[in-house]
């Protein structure tokens, strides 16, 4: 079964707390904590969330100033030390860390997936010295600029073990339009398994909403029913490989779509 939920504090809530409430009485079941611009929580906040938020299950998306691949070195030490304070505080109410892993900039692929990858698995030996107990997703981007498509995600995830993010849009986005139909959702699901195992369908953590795409990629989120994204084959397929884990509604709609895909979800055959 998935479990639904919003990117951020419903739109209907004013804090943290509140969003439990709101979530609850919409039968949504997750939330994940929004730190794209810095990560602005405290710990102890953290541990009363979690009991507060009893059956929600929180996740996090890392600062959005993170570079794994950048020229400079203090750049990269930035980015860890965001990650992993990222990392502290979902340790104290969650297990999925969500995160984009950096740029190509003027290195070619190969070069760029190395640096990532060596970098990133200084962030998990990081993680495993303190001891917190969550889970590094790589997500799946939505430029052409960015290190992310499903191939080197799948292959980083691979080679450091660990699961992904998979951001449809962004798939979507990236492929300016060209994957969006059933086919090629249930193609990406059985190369996630193909190369994964069967514990990257069955604990899955996934992005949806309506995006913009021009040239470079992804331009922007839009409300589902205002872009041409399909989504509904998403779910479908979805459904049909028994997928399971956590989907993140990242529309400006947040909570009003997020119910939308969860109806959706529950109305296919």
């Amino acid at each position: 079964m998935l479990i639904f939920g919003t990117a951020g504090v419903p739109l209907t809530a004013k804090d943290e707390f509140k969003a439990v409430n709101v979530l609850k009485s919409l039968n949504l079941g997750a939330m994940e904590l929004e730190f794209v611009k810095g990560v602005y929580m405290k710990e102890d906040y953290a541990k009363k969330l979690k009991e507060y938020g009893n059956g929600i299950i929180f996740s996090a998306h890392a600062p959005h100033y993170i570079n794994l691949n950048a020229k400079e070195e203090e750049k990269v030490e930035n980015s860890i030390k965001r990650i992993i304070k990222t990392a502290k505080v979902l340790h104290n109410c969650g297990r999925n860390l969500v995160f984009h892993p950096g740029y190509y900039l003027k290195n070619n692929k190969e070069e760029t997936f190395n640096k990532i990858k060596s970098n990133t698995q200084r962030i998990l030996e990081k993680i495993n010295e303190l001891n917190l107990n969550v889970l590094l997703r790589p997500e799946t981007t939505g430029r052409t600029s960015q290190f992310g498509d499903i191939d080197e995600t799948i292959a980083l995830c691979s080679e450091l073990e660990i699961l992904p993010c998979i951001d449809f849009s962004h798939i979507y986005a990236r492929s300016k339009g060209k994957i969006n139909d059933y086919n090629s959702f249930c193609k990406i699901l059985q190369k996630l398994e193909d190369n994964l195992g069967k514990e990257a369908i069955k604990d899955m953590h996934i992005h949806l909403s309506g995006i913009e795409y021009g040239k470079g990629g992804e331009r922007r989120h839009l409300p589902l029913d205002e872009s041409n994204f399909n989504y509904r084959d998403v779910l479908k397929a979805l459904k049909d490989f028994d997928a399971s884990g956590t989907v993140i509604c990242e529309s400006p709609l947040l909570e009003y779509d997020a119910v939308k895909l969860l109806k959706t979800y529950l109305e296919l055959q």
